[in-house]
């Protein structure tokens, strides 16, 4: 009977020694990110990031919401550090393939970097006051040795450029191999459409007419796929790839983007070799093993049933890259959230990550996830809601701000560049 009783208080007690045995090593992997406001620069115990990403040419670095400003804050740290003791080379936005292409030729030659990222990242980055270091950043390493190159991985038109350069470019190519495209039909057809699509004017853009277009786009595919196989030759057959799945999925209901993401980045990697890229966008495109994603509670459970049916952004690049490709999520502590709407984000449950990492001294740091079972914790690095499922199986690593703030329109610049209207974005799930 005592030895039963004994086993039994063993049996009790197990869990709470795995729960304090995890926690401890949570405790022990943290880095201390240090300051990440005011454009801070000190990377004192950053060196612990060179053994972890020593053999790693993909960094994703992502985000909860599209309203997360201490988020911002970090990244671009990251970024600056990345390129300059890491030699990472490229940085591509969530943001249109042919608008940050077309922005980074135009910074080439001499145009002003903040005005050239507005007007081809999407504006609630690149029009906020927290954006701002970025680009002077960018701006200062133009004239350096090895300057950071900027790129777009999204299938979407992000901003102007799109708007008011792609039928030109388009066309100006396509008549350097054969002036006569330009007269038939099927181009005609298409180029109206386009000029819908550039004033967003989707409502006047039948399914009937996107069907012609895509059609005629897989045509004009192919014929570039016949003329050469020169960058930009296979540029525009990209960029005519990523047009073709934005109408699609815009005005047929398809749901091609992280597909097309994907496809899109592999370009850029291809076409770079021996370049290594850090990548900005949502968290939400750059999981991998989407499928085990379980949110808690309603309405955001309901989501579940998608991740589950569709891979995202990321779980095509890591099948792809494998251990060359490195995620990164964010969670916080407390604070507001939220661009244009304020969310207060709550304090977290004691059974979750950022309970734990809230523990310790740290005000910012990270958290590599590699050989961490952590079944039994809730954390929010979607949407700053809870995931039920190991956060460890769908990214690598984990950023922890303890004090999120909300960022901040440049609103005179805004409207320098969108005197009307922004050019809008597809909301994260």
């Amino acid at each position: 009977m005592q030895i039963q009783l004994i086993i039994a208080l063993i049996s009790l007690a197990m869990p709470a020694f795995s729960q304090k045995n995890i926690e401890d090593s949570i405790a022990q992997k943290l880095i201390n990110l240090g300051s990440v406001d005011n454009n801070n620069e000190d990377y004192s115990e950053y060196e612990h990031l060179q053994h972890i990403l020593k053999n790693v040419d993909i960094v994703m670095l992502g985000e909860q919401s599209h309203g997360d400003a201490t988020t911002y804050e970090t990244k671009i740290k990251l970024i600056k550090y990345l390129h300059q003791k890491m030699g990472f080379d490229i940085l591509a936005f969530e943001s249109g393939f042919y608008d940050c292409q077309k922005a980074w030729s135009q910074i080439q030659m001499g145009d002003d970097v903040r005005t050239s990222l507005a007007n081809s990242i999407f504006y609630l980055w690149s029009c906020t006051k927290e954006f701002k270091p970025l680009t002077t950043y960018l701006e200062n390493e133009l004239t350096s040795e090895r300057p950071l190159a900027i790129a777009g991985f999204d299938n979407q038109w992000s901003g102007k450029i799109s708007n008011e350069y792609y039928i030109k470019d388009l066309r100006g190519f396509l008549n350097q191999l054969n002036d006569s495209l330009e007269l038939t039909e099927e181009w005609k057809h298409l180029e109206s459409s386009l000029t819908y699509v550039a004033h967003h004017e989707f409502k006047e853009y039948k399914k009937k007419e996107a069907r012609k277009d895509t059609v005629y786009i897989n045509a004009l595919i192919i014929y570039l796929e016949r003329c050469g196989k020169d960058t930009l030759t296979s540029f525009w057959i990209q960029s005519l790839k990523s047009t073709k799945c934005y109408l699609s999925d815009r005005i047929l209901g398809t749901d091609f983007r992280d597909k097309q993401m994907a496809e899109n980045l592999i370009w850029l990697k291809e076409h770079n070799p021996g370049k290594k890229i850090i990548c900005w966008g949502a968290t939400s495109h750059f999981i991998y093993n989407s499928s085990e994603v379980h949110l808690k509670g309603l309405p955001f459970n309901l989501l579940d049933n998608y991740y589950q049916k569709q891979p995202m952004m990321g779980h095509y690049i890591k099948q792809k890259y494998g251990a060359k490709v490195y995620t990164i999520g964010f969670v916080a502590y407390e604070g507001f959230s939220g661009l244009i709407n304020k969310r207060k984000i709550r304090l977290p449950k004691e059974n979750s990550l950022e309970y734990i990492i809230g523990k310790s001294n740290y005000t910012n740091c990270f958290l590599p996830l590699n050989e961490l079972s952590l079944t039994s914790y809730l954390a929010r690095p979607l949407g700053h809601v809870y995931m039920k499922n190991d956060i460890s199986n769908v990214m690598d690593g984990i950023v922890f701000n303890r004090y999120m703030k909300r960022p901040m329109l440049d609103r005179d610049f805004l409207l320098k560049i969108y005197p009307v209207k922004p050019q809008p974005i597809v909301e994260e799930r």
